[in-house]
């Protein structure tokens, strides 16, 4: 049986570093007007640091590791590389966000990050959350646990549902989805969106947040978060509270810091989410 590559997590940050450094850091609040571009409406930004950080990734990981290779939330939307690619055998793929938050990016926010998983066989073994500003580096391996800032992660202790406190990325929700939410979210202590997800985790990772509950799938938004949150003690289900895997793309996914919070989040939210989503076909 084929086994994946030994991986350098140490090497691989620190390429990570080096793409933050020349590409991303140098164009934070100097971006000019035509650095910026839409994708799918005009609240979906690109800009010249997301697409060049995912070449330099895309030119440096699989050099590294021959063999392996490398999909991007610029390249898949561009139309030059796959999803398809996530159901490839005994290869290990790269999977990068390289600006998570761009729209924060643009707009001098400092939630954006660089995001990278390692998947094989349809399992994610290695992850990596850098906060560019912050110069901090998340990674976690599966099995040997999350780690920021050199510092083991942790996520929150049980509590009731009044006093859970999370992310919901409210505009990503269909619209049916969105109305129950409003009525809903009192339920829940406290909650919001850092339009990153990668700073998300990092909360729900750290113990600093309860939950995320997400509405879109991609895998470069989720799958080095959703490897912190397990591997810092915490459950990921999607909202039908099947298990989540690195080639869904459908309606949507949680991420929990224990099964507590996932089972009373479960009864308040995703079941009806799921009805709801079930209705109209």
């Amino acid at each position: 049986m084929a086994q994946p590559p030994d991986i350098d997590i140490d090497k691989v940050s620190a390429t990570i570093v080096e793409a933050a450094d020349t590409l991303i850091l140098p164009r934070y609040r100097q971006l000019q007007q035509g650095d910026i571009s839409t994708k799918t409406g005009p609240n979906d930004l690109v800009t010249i640091a997301d697409r060049e950080a995912e070449i330099f990734l895309d030119g440096v990981l699989p050099k590294l590791y021959p063999g392996t290779v490398l999909i991007g939330e610029e390249s898949v939307s561009e139309g030059t590389k796959s999803l398809d690619t996530l159901n490839d055998r005994d290869r290990l793929i790269w999977v990068t966000d390289p600006v998570d938050g761009t729209h924060n990016f643009v707009h001098h926010k400092r939630e954006f990050a660089v995001m990278l998983a390692a998947v094989w066989n349809g399992e994610v073994l290695h992850g990596w959350i850098y906060d560019v500003l912050g110069k901090k580096m998340m990674t976690a391996s599966k099995g040997a646990g999350a780690w920021f800032g050199g510092e083991r992660m942790k996520t929150a202790p049980a509590k009731p549902l009044s006093e859970l406190s999370g992310h919901i990325g409210w505009k990503f929700y269909p619209e049916k989805i969105r109305a129950f939410l409003k009525e809903q979210s009192g339920k829940v202590g406290h909650a919001f969106s850092l339009n990153c997800a990668g700073h998300e985790y990092l909360l729900i990772a750290g113990g600093k947040a309860d939950f995320g509950i997400y509405s879109r799938a991609k895998p470069w938004d989720h799958l080095a978060g959703t490897l912190a949150v397990q591997e810092a003690g915490g459950v990921v289900s999607l909202w039908t509270g099947e298990p989540y895997y690195p080639s869904f793309t459908g309606h949507g996914l949680m991420a929990c810091s224990c099964q507590e919070a996932a089972d009373e989040l479960q009864e308040a939210f995703l079941k009806q989410f799921v009805r709801i989503l079930k209705d109209q076909g």
